[in-house]
């Protein structure tokens, strides 16, 4: 059975590089605090940086903009990024048993 996910929240970030710098963007993402995971992806972006967050009862558009300024803001910053598109999901389900 599928438990909702607290606390710790999630958004993706897809990145498009600069043709090979993708390895040197993802060595450059992971070196971010808030970024957990990159996973190389085929499609219009070559990256998939996945943030996480803590709301700490924080409503989701604040922590949102948050992230805009912050986050997003230092991974367009990085050399070899061309363009960022972000996913951020509203509701989440995990079948990993809640912590």
């Amino acid at each position: 059975m599928a438990s909702e996910m607290k606390g710790t929240y999630r958004v993706f970030i897809l990145v498009d590089t600069d043709p090979k710098e993708d390895f040197k963007v993802e060595e450059q993402l992971l070196k971010l605090r808030e970024v957990t995971e990159v996973h190389f992806i085929s499609g219009p972006y070559d990256l998939l940086a996945v943030v996480e967050i803590t709301l700490l009862g924080k409503p989701i558009f604040s922590t949102v903009q948050e992230i805009s300024q912050r986050v997003i803001q230092k991974i367009r910053k990085i050399q070899g990024v061309r363009d960022t598109s972000s996913m951020v999901p509203f509701l989440s389900y995990t079948k990993k048993p809640p912590t």
